[in-house]
């Protein structure tokens, strides 16, 4: 038997596939998630222990292939401990409560006032901070998130949104991935936007998001969008590989931006009117 939990690289004993997450809130003032998420995974060498990581959650529990519950947790990662089988199969539903300190952010809503928003930053944060995943960039999955929130709000996420459903006062989208990525690159941003869309030369929707207050500022903005897509998609001689392309501005972001799987977050410092747009060039 293989004992494999150094929790290092852990790529060579299993390959995680698929998951499928469902993400709500509790007190947003308090950064409270809660959720679930379920992997399917394959063992490629004998080991009696599969790792998860998940840092500082408040709760967490598993139950792997129906059959065997656990809680085995050290604050960092989630410990999976079975005769794990070369060539075997397995599912495991992760269940969960955090308030993460970190990756996901939570804007204004301390205030009456103010742009609420709720956002994800993966790269140098780790995701692992608000939902079970890995920090191993080396390890992929196809991720399809389901959000819980307020119908007031839009929420945006990896992928194409396939679903909404609303019920009393609140909804929730969800969101289909095709190809695999790794964690870092989830993204969720959630606000009071409108949007605007074209369509790519290679037929992508291209998916421009702005305040309800700021249309005027869309087109400057947004103006060389399209033209910078299809230039680039020409000039590399590479298809866009993701369903669609989606751009959102969100408060207090850390960085300029972040290119995420099918979603960039971009400071929104960087929405301008025709007369910013100019000193923003020149």
């Amino acid at each position: 038997m293989v004992f494999n939990c150094a929790f290092g690289q852990q790529t060579e004993y299993v390959n995680f596939t698929t998951a499928q997450a469902h993400i709500a809130f509790g007190d947003l003032i308090e950064k409270e998630v809660e959720g679930e998420i379920t992997y399917q995974f394959e063992i490629l060498k004998n080991t009696d222990s599969v790792y998860i990581d998940a840092k500082n959650f408040k709760t967490i529990s598993y139950v792997l292939d129906n059959r065997f519950s656990g809680s085995d947790y050290d604050g960092n990662h989630l410990i999976l401990r079975r005769d794990f089988k070369a060539g075997s199969y397995h599912s495991v539903v992760i269940s969960f409560k955090v308030q993460p300190k970190k990756a996901m952010y939570f804007i204004d809503w301390e205030y009456l006032e103010g742009n609420k928003q709720v956002w994800t930053q993966g790269q140098g944060k780790y995701t692992s901070n608000w939902l079970p995943s890995f920090d191993d960039m080396n390890e992929k999955v196809v991720f399809d998130l389901s959000i819980s929130f307020c119908k007031d709000y839009q929420v945006v996420a990896n992928g194409n949104l396939i679903n909404k459903e609303v019920s009393d006062g609140f909804a929730t989208w969800y969101y289909d991935m095709q190809k695999p990525m790794s964690s870092y690159l989830l993204a969720i941003a959630i606000g009071k936007y409108s949007k605007n869309q074209e369509v790519s030369k290679s037929n992508k929707p291209l998916e421009m998001y702005y305040y309800r207050e700021d249309s005027l500022k869309f087109e400057p903005t947004y103006r060389y969008t399209k033209q910078m897509f299809d230039f680039l998609e020409d000039e590399i001689g590479v298809a866009y590989p993701w369903q669609n392309y989606k751009q959102i501005p969100v408060k207090d972001f850390l960085y300029a931006g972040m290119e995420n799987t099918s979603v960039t977050l971009f400071s929104d410092a960087f929405v301008v009117d025709s007369i910013g747009f100019v000193d923003k060039t020149m």
